[in-house]
Protein backbone atom coordinates (compact mmCIF):
# COMPACT_ATOMS: atom_id res chain seq x y z
CA UNK A 1 0.00 0.00 0.00
CA UNK A 2 1.59 3.31 -0.76
CA UNK A 3 0.96 6.41 1.79
CA UNK A 4 0.22 9.49 0.11
CA UNK A 5 0.68 12.52 2.33
CA UNK A 6 -2.25 14.73 2.16
CA UNK A 7 -2.13 18.58 0.50
CA UNK A 8 -3.36 21.32 2.52
CA UNK A 9 -5.28 24.08 1.07
CA UNK A 10 -1.78 26.56 0.74
CA UNK A 11 -0.14 23.39 -1.16
CA UNK A 12 -3.02 22.82 -3.30
CA UNK A 13 -2.98 26.71 -3.87
CA UNK A 14 0.86 26.93 -4.49
CA UNK A 15 0.76 23.74 -6.76
CA UNK A 16 -2.25 25.51 -8.79
CA UNK A 17 -0.23 28.64 -8.72
CA UNK A 18 2.75 27.00 -10.19
CA UNK A 19 0.85 24.99 -12.99
CA UNK A 20 -0.60 28.05 -14.04
CA UNK A 21 2.76 30.25 -14.52
CA UNK A 22 4.28 27.26 -15.82
CA UNK A 23 1.53 27.00 -18.97
CA UNK A 24 1.78 30.73 -19.47
CA UNK A 25 5.67 30.13 -19.83
CA UNK A 26 5.66 26.85 -22.08
CA UNK A 27 3.67 28.91 -24.09
CA UNK A 28 5.34 32.35 -24.44
CA UNK A 29 8.28 31.06 -25.15
CA UNK A 30 6.84 27.66 -27.77
CA UNK A 31 4.03 29.90 -29.70
CA UNK A 32 6.10 32.27 -31.34
CA UNK A 33 8.33 29.46 -32.65
CA UNK A 34 5.29 27.34 -33.55
CA UNK A 35 3.87 30.33 -35.02
CA UNK A 36 7.25 30.93 -37.66
CA UNK A 37 6.54 27.37 -38.09
CA UNK A 38 2.49 27.61 -39.57
CA UNK A 39 3.93 30.86 -41.30
CA UNK A 40 6.65 29.53 -43.18
CA UNK A 41 4.19 26.07 -44.34
CA UNK A 42 1.61 28.54 -45.67
CA UNK A 43 1.24 30.28 -49.12
CA UNK A 44 2.73 33.21 -48.58
CA UNK A 45 0.13 35.52 -50.37
CA UNK A 46 -2.81 33.89 -48.35
CA UNK A 47 -0.22 34.51 -44.72
CA UNK A 48 -0.41 38.31 -45.62
CA UNK A 49 -3.96 38.21 -44.82
CA UNK A 50 -3.59 37.28 -41.50
CA UNK A 51 -5.36 34.94 -38.75
CA UNK A 52 -3.40 32.65 -39.08
CA UNK A 53 -2.94 31.45 -35.29
CA UNK A 54 -2.99 27.39 -35.18
CA UNK A 55 -2.64 25.93 -38.30
CA UNK A 56 -1.94 26.73 -42.32
CA UNK A 57 -4.58 27.50 -44.50
CA UNK A 58 -2.59 26.97 -47.59
CA UNK A 59 0.00 24.53 -47.12
CA UNK A 60 2.98 24.53 -49.00
CA UNK A 61 6.89 24.02 -48.89
CA UNK A 62 7.82 26.44 -51.81
CA UNK A 63 8.85 28.82 -49.01
CA UNK A 64 11.80 26.53 -47.84
CA UNK A 65 12.17 25.23 -51.57
CA UNK A 66 13.65 28.90 -52.26
CA UNK A 67 15.50 28.45 -49.27
CA UNK A 68 17.25 25.08 -50.59
CA UNK A 69 17.45 26.87 -54.19
CA UNK A 70 20.59 28.73 -53.20
CA UNK A 71 23.41 26.89 -54.10
CA UNK A 72 25.62 27.76 -50.98
CA UNK A 73 23.07 26.27 -48.82
CA UNK A 74 23.59 22.55 -48.84
CA UNK A 75 27.44 22.93 -48.75
CA UNK A 76 27.23 25.50 -45.49
CA UNK A 77 24.77 23.29 -43.65
CA UNK A 78 27.20 20.05 -44.35
CA UNK A 79 30.05 22.27 -43.32
CA UNK A 80 28.07 23.30 -40.43
CA UNK A 81 27.41 20.06 -38.82
CA UNK A 82 30.79 18.79 -39.47
CA UNK A 83 32.08 22.26 -37.83
CA UNK A 84 29.54 21.43 -34.94
CA UNK A 85 30.16 17.29 -34.68
CA UNK A 86 34.12 17.58 -34.79
CA UNK A 87 34.04 20.65 -32.62
CA UNK A 88 31.87 19.34 -30.04
CA UNK A 89 34.00 15.87 -29.79
CA UNK A 90 37.42 18.08 -29.39
CA UNK A 91 36.30 20.80 -27.61
CA UNK A 92 34.46 18.57 -24.74
CA UNK A 93 37.10 16.66 -24.77
CA UNK A 94 40.16 18.75 -24.75
CA UNK A 95 38.61 20.76 -22.13
CA UNK A 96 38.02 17.66 -19.73
CA UNK A 97 41.61 16.83 -20.04
CA UNK A 98 42.73 20.02 -18.71
CA UNK A 99 40.39 20.53 -16.10
CA UNK A 100 40.89 17.20 -15.11
CA UNK A 101 44.59 18.09 -14.25
CA UNK A 102 43.47 21.43 -13.04
CA UNK A 103 41.21 19.84 -10.42
CA UNK A 104 44.28 17.74 -8.74
CA UNK A 105 46.08 19.49 -6.00
CA UNK A 106 49.41 17.84 -6.61
CA UNK A 107 49.01 19.82 -10.17
CA UNK A 108 52.11 22.48 -10.01
CA UNK A 109 50.84 26.40 -10.64
CA UNK A 110 47.40 25.11 -10.31
CA UNK A 111 46.33 27.86 -8.94
CA UNK A 112 47.94 30.38 -11.09
CA UNK A 113 46.61 28.38 -14.29
CA UNK A 114 43.38 28.63 -12.51
CA UNK A 115 43.82 32.40 -12.13
CA UNK A 116 44.47 32.80 -15.58
CA UNK A 117 41.75 31.19 -17.16
CA UNK A 118 39.52 33.22 -14.73
CA UNK A 119 40.91 36.37 -16.40
CA UNK A 120 39.76 35.20 -19.74
CA UNK A 121 36.10 35.48 -19.01
CA UNK A 122 36.27 38.91 -17.90
CA UNK A 123 38.75 40.55 -20.37
CA UNK A 124 39.39 39.64 -23.90
CA UNK A 125 42.18 40.02 -26.05
CA UNK A 126 39.73 42.35 -29.06
CA UNK A 127 39.02 41.68 -32.38
CA UNK A 128 41.78 42.86 -33.71
CA UNK A 129 44.66 41.04 -32.06
CA UNK A 130 42.68 38.31 -32.18
CA UNK A 131 43.02 38.60 -35.98
CA UNK A 132 46.81 38.75 -35.89
CA UNK A 133 47.39 35.94 -33.69
CA UNK A 134 45.69 34.03 -36.01
CA UNK A 135 46.68 35.27 -39.12
CA UNK A 136 49.93 34.24 -37.45
CA UNK A 137 48.85 30.92 -36.69
CA UNK A 138 47.48 30.37 -40.63
CA UNK A 139 43.98 30.01 -39.40
CA UNK A 140 42.71 32.06 -41.62
CA UNK A 141 40.16 31.02 -44.49
CA UNK A 142 40.26 27.62 -43.23
CA UNK A 143 37.82 25.07 -41.54
CA UNK A 144 40.27 24.90 -38.60
CA UNK A 145 39.92 28.29 -37.53
CA UNK A 146 36.13 26.91 -36.25
CA UNK A 147 37.89 24.44 -33.98
CA UNK A 148 41.25 25.07 -32.40
CA UNK A 149 40.13 28.55 -30.56
CA UNK A 150 37.61 27.20 -29.29
CA UNK A 151 39.21 23.66 -28.12
CA UNK A 152 38.94 24.93 -24.37
CA UNK A 153 36.67 27.18 -22.47
CA UNK A 154 37.17 28.13 -19.14
CA UNK A 155 33.45 28.59 -18.31
CA UNK A 156 33.08 24.62 -19.54
CA UNK A 157 36.52 23.59 -17.38
CA UNK A 158 34.70 25.02 -14.09
CA UNK A 159 32.06 22.58 -14.44
CA UNK A 160 33.99 20.01 -15.15
CA UNK A 161 36.43 20.09 -12.15
CA UNK A 162 33.09 20.37 -9.86
CA UNK A 163 32.15 17.52 -11.14
CA UNK A 164 35.22 15.56 -11.35
CA UNK A 165 36.17 16.71 -7.47
CA UNK A 166 32.83 14.49 -6.40
CA UNK A 167 34.41 11.85 -7.71
CA UNK A 168 35.78 9.32 -4.68
CA UNK A 169 39.71 9.53 -4.71
CA UNK A 170 39.36 6.07 -3.40
CA UNK A 171 38.85 4.93 -7.62
CA UNK A 172 41.99 6.69 -8.79
CA UNK A 173 44.09 5.28 -5.76
CA UNK A 174 43.04 1.44 -6.54
CA UNK A 175 43.39 1.99 -10.23
CA UNK A 176 47.35 3.62 -9.33
CA UNK A 177 47.77 0.73 -7.04
CA UNK A 178 46.85 -1.77 -10.16
CA UNK A 179 49.87 0.20 -12.07
CA UNK A 180 47.16 2.51 -14.40
CA UNK A 181 48.85 5.93 -15.38
CA UNK A 182 47.13 9.01 -15.86
CA UNK A 183 45.57 9.06 -18.87
CA UNK A 184 43.98 5.68 -18.45
CA UNK A 185 42.28 6.31 -15.29
CA UNK A 186 40.82 9.48 -17.09
CA UNK A 187 39.82 7.92 -20.05
CA UNK A 188 38.81 4.67 -18.70
CA UNK A 189 37.13 5.32 -15.39
CA UNK A 190 36.35 9.59 -15.09
CA UNK A 191 34.81 9.60 -18.28
CA UNK A 192 32.18 7.02 -18.09
CA UNK A 193 31.27 8.27 -15.06
CA UNK A 194 31.12 11.80 -16.12
CA UNK A 195 27.85 11.52 -18.13
CA UNK A 196 25.97 14.31 -16.99
CA UNK A 197 28.75 16.85 -17.05
CA UNK A 198 29.56 15.47 -20.47
CA UNK A 199 25.89 15.72 -21.92
CA UNK A 200 25.91 19.50 -20.63
CA UNK A 201 29.14 20.66 -21.83
CA UNK A 202 28.43 19.03 -25.10
CA UNK A 203 25.03 21.07 -25.47
CA UNK A 204 26.63 24.23 -24.77
CA UNK A 205 29.36 23.78 -27.28
CA UNK A 206 27.84 22.29 -29.83
CA UNK A 207 24.97 24.99 -29.85
CA UNK A 208 27.95 27.52 -29.40
CA UNK A 209 28.96 25.81 -32.82
CA UNK A 210 26.17 25.91 -34.94
CA UNK A 211 24.93 29.24 -33.98
CA UNK A 212 28.29 31.35 -34.48
CA UNK A 213 28.25 33.43 -37.22
CA UNK A 214 31.23 36.03 -35.76
CA UNK A 215 34.20 33.80 -36.85
CA UNK A 216 33.00 32.74 -40.16
CA UNK A 217 31.79 36.84 -40.66
CA UNK A 218 35.26 37.88 -39.88
CA UNK A 219 37.85 35.23 -40.00
CA UNK A 220 36.69 33.33 -43.60
CA UNK A 221 36.40 35.51 -46.84
CA UNK A 222 36.31 32.41 -48.64
CA UNK A 223 32.25 32.15 -49.30
CA UNK A 224 32.92 28.07 -49.74
CA UNK A 225 33.96 28.30 -46.29
CA UNK A 226 30.85 29.82 -44.27
CA UNK A 227 28.96 28.50 -41.97
CA UNK A 228 25.09 28.09 -41.87
CA UNK A 229 24.38 31.35 -39.96
CA UNK A 230 26.16 33.49 -42.60
CA UNK A 231 24.41 32.66 -45.56
CA UNK A 232 20.90 32.82 -42.99
CA UNK A 233 22.47 36.47 -42.52
CA UNK A 234 22.76 36.80 -46.16
CA UNK A 235 19.20 35.26 -46.70
CA UNK A 236 17.84 37.25 -44.43
CA UNK A 237 18.60 40.43 -45.96
CA UNK A 238 16.00 41.80 -48.67
CA UNK A 239 17.81 42.15 -51.35
CA UNK A 240 19.60 38.81 -51.61
CA UNK A 241 15.95 36.99 -52.09
CA UNK A 242 14.82 39.71 -54.32
CA UNK A 243 17.59 38.63 -56.56
CA UNK A 244 16.05 35.22 -56.32
CA UNK A 245 12.57 36.15 -57.64
CA UNK A 246 12.63 35.09 -60.56
CA UNK A 247 12.94 32.08 -59.98
CA UNK A 248 9.90 31.77 -57.54
CA UNK A 249 6.55 30.15 -58.60
CA UNK A 250 4.14 32.39 -60.25
CA UNK A 251 1.72 32.60 -57.19
CA UNK A 252 5.07 34.11 -54.83
CA UNK A 253 5.76 36.67 -57.98
CA UNK A 254 2.26 38.42 -56.72
CA UNK A 255 3.39 40.17 -53.32
CA UNK A 256 7.30 40.54 -52.99
CA UNK A 257 6.78 41.39 -49.17
CA UNK A 258 4.50 38.45 -48.12
CA UNK A 259 7.18 36.27 -49.98
CA UNK A 260 9.79 38.23 -48.23
CA UNK A 261 8.17 37.66 -44.72
CA UNK A 262 7.66 34.12 -45.32
CA UNK A 263 10.78 33.28 -46.58
CA UNK A 264 12.66 35.07 -43.28
CA UNK A 265 10.45 32.48 -40.78
CA UNK A 266 11.77 30.04 -42.51
CA UNK A 267 14.90 30.47 -42.59
CA UNK A 268 14.69 30.90 -38.86
CA UNK A 269 12.89 27.37 -38.61
CA UNK A 270 15.75 26.15 -40.94
CA UNK A 271 18.11 27.32 -38.24
CA UNK A 272 17.05 26.67 -34.91
CA UNK A 273 15.08 23.59 -35.88
CA UNK A 274 18.48 20.91 -36.01
CA UNK A 275 20.01 21.66 -32.50
CA UNK A 276 16.50 21.94 -30.79
CA UNK A 277 15.88 18.22 -31.82
CA UNK A 278 19.10 17.22 -30.08
CA UNK A 279 17.86 18.51 -26.59
CA UNK A 280 15.34 15.79 -25.56
CA UNK A 281 18.00 13.11 -26.01
CA UNK A 282 20.15 14.67 -23.59
CA UNK A 283 17.63 16.40 -21.39
CA UNK A 284 18.17 14.09 -18.55
CA UNK A 285 21.82 14.68 -18.35
CA UNK A 286 21.86 18.24 -18.71
CA UNK A 287 19.58 18.47 -16.00
CA UNK A 288 22.15 16.58 -13.75
CA UNK A 289 24.88 18.46 -15.33
CA UNK A 290 23.80 21.98 -14.31
CA UNK A 291 23.32 21.07 -11.19
CA UNK A 292 27.25 20.81 -10.90
CA UNK A 293 27.45 24.51 -11.65
CA UNK A 294 26.26 25.13 -8.06
CA UNK A 295 29.29 24.08 -6.31
CA UNK A 296 32.29 25.62 -6.05
CA UNK A 297 35.26 24.69 -8.66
Amino acid sequence: MRSYIKLTREDRIVNATVTIFGILAFLATFYPLYYLLIYSLNDPVDAAGGQLYWFPRQFTFDNYAVIFRDEQLLNSFLLTVARTALGTLTGVLFTAMGAYALSKSRLVFRKTYSMIGLVTMYVSGGLIPTYLLLQKLHLLNTFWVYIIPSLFNIFNALLFMAFFRQLPEELEESAKVDGSGDFYIFARIILPLSKPVLATVALFVAVNHWNDWFSSAYFVSNQQLWTLPTIIVRMLSDTAIIENMQSLPPNMRMDPLSTLMAIKYATLIVTVLPITLVYPFIQKYFVQGMMVGAIKA
